[in-house]
């Protein structure tokens, strides 16, 4: 890596924080003001005698007590980006002896660079800034960019001599001034994933060597923890595992076109369209309705990976037994909450939300996808007399289910059956297609029976049958 030459260094020194006498110019409290005056002084005062560390933590209370302030960003940028250079020429020899605990260098300078560019945002005509961020991007190993920042800089000063000087060193140490005139490297097997056959998108390298695309190891492993070429034990989480930042800013400088379309075609997959969901084949779920899910199937494994990277969002369907098939209906499920287990499996909390028919589905990865259009029931015009006879009825039918919560209580002498429908959970008379559904889930249906009021559009008549069977539950005693 390009070490940042010695003009940047000398350009980067901390700017002391300047002290004001009047309120109103301070922008709050005198008392506060001191605190942050005093919090800089004490950074500064660090960041000379090169106790990074101390600098970053006393410029960190001080931004906290006033956010925004460039001065306090920038000598923070400073101290990011000289920890993680020290860092980064530390020996390792200096590591066996005295171990470091924290964060590495490369988070460092990402730190720097997200400073850097609160400052920019702040005073986009600061000089200083342009060279904060190309410092930062230097040691990111983003040469180009660290070229277009400095460029960026001269234009808002043009007679800039560190400017300049920094532009002449980083040409001299790197191919950044090149340009067109940078020969481009061959499109060969080595930058190709042996699993897809693609160019290698966000690749990761394992431990013996061999390079993949991250989504396409994720995958492998779930049917084994052994590298795919060479059946090599891996003990490594993908999902995790950090990805090779070199070999991939190599492949998008030399294949950009090439790169752009992975990244559409990753996304695509991840991010589904509004009328396309991945499916979930397992049991009929209605809005409103909780579930809990333990997902271990590979297949499952890797679509929940991909939604939890996305929306947060899949249909759920059931084998209509009346045909043997996927239901042709179904319910899109937001997931609650998702732990990740050591296994690879997922447990996951979801909640029922729209309704959607299914058009049309296919297979992807080995689990089904679907294009699919969403519907409700059929509405009534406000202030209609049947929408006035409809609200009237989801009243006389909330009365009855706080009724029928109360029995269930006392007869079982515990709410663990009834505990995600509550009566603060209720929702009101002013949307009664969700009550409707709220209302269905106080009661064990069968999956048919599920399926046929997943279907109906008609919000009355499932409140009259959900009534119903209301009754006969509590006449045999079957509390959900």
């Amino acid at each position: 890596m390009v070490t940042p030459a010695a003009s940047f260094s000398a350009a980067l020194a901390v700017e002391d924080f300047p002290w004001v006498d009047r309120e109103e110019e301070m922008g709050m409290a005198p008392d506060k003001f001191r605190e942050v005056f005093d919090l800089a002084q004490r950074g500064a005062r660090a960041f000379r005698e090169r106790r990074y560390d101390e600098a970053i933590s006393f410029y960190s209370k001080a931004q906290n007590l006033r956010s925004g302030d460039p001065v306090i960003l920038s000598n923070r940028c400073s101290a990011f980006c000289l920890i993680s250079q020290v860092l980064r020429e530390r020996s390792a020899a200096d590591s066996e002896y005295q171990p470091l605990n924290g964060l590495d260098p490369t988070t460092h300078a990402e730190l720097a660079l997200k400073d850097a560019e609160k400052v920019l945002t702040i005073h986009s005509n600061s000089p200083k800034a342009y060279l904060l961020k190309a410092y930062a991007l230097i040691l990111l190993e983003r040469y180009h960019e660290a070229r277009e920042s400095l460029l960026a800089g001269l234009q808002i000063d043009p007679l800039s001599h560190i400017l300049q000087t920094c532009i002449s060193d980083l040409d001299r140490n790197t191919n950044a001034g090149a340009g067109a005139r940078r020969p481009r490297l061959d499109r060969t097997d080595d930058f190709e994933c042996t699993l897809c056959f693609k160019l290698l998108f966000e690749p990761v390298t394992t431990p013996c060597g061999h390079s993949f695309c991250r989504s396409c190891l994720h995958q492998s492993m779930d049917h084994g923890n052994k590298c795919p070429m060479c059946r090599t034990v891996l003990f490594i989480g993908p999902r995790t595992y950090p990805i090779s930042v070199t070999l991939n800013n190599v492949i998008q400088r030399n294949f950009p076109e090439e790169y752009a379309e992975r990244r559409s075609e990753h996304e695509t997959t991840t991010y589904a369209g509004v009328d396309l969901m991945p499916l979930f084949v397992m049991d009929v779920v209605l809005p409103c309705q909780k579930m809990a899910l333990n997902i271990f199937e590979p297949r499952y494994r890797l679509m929940v990976r991909r939604v939890m990277e996305g929306n947060h969002r899949m249909g759920m369907v059931a084998i209509d037994s009346a045909t043997g098939t996927v239901a042709d209906c179904g319910c899109e499920v937001e997931i609650l909450e998702c732990e990740p287990l050591p296994d690879g499996r997922f447990y996951l909390e979801v909640e029922g939300s729209r309704r959607f028919r299914i058009l049309r589905s296919w297979d992807e990865d080995g689990y089904r996808v679907a294009e699919i259009e969403w519907f409700k029931d059929v509405s009534l015009p406000e202030g209609s007399q049947e929408r006035k006879d409809l609200i009237e009825r989801t009243n006389e039918a909330s009365e009855l289910a706080r009724t029928y919560i109360r029995r269930a209580r006392e007869t079982t002498r515990t709410v663990r059956r009834t505990r995600h429908f509550d009566l603060e959970s209720m929702p009101g008379p002013q949307d009664p297609e969700k009550f409707s559904f709220w209302l269905v889930n106080l009661i064990n249906l069968r999956p048919s029976d599920k399926l046929d009021l997943l279907r109906l559009r008609d919000t009355r008549e499932r409140i009259s049958r959900s009534l119903r069977l209301l009754g006969d539950a509590e006449q045999g005693c079957r509390v959900q």
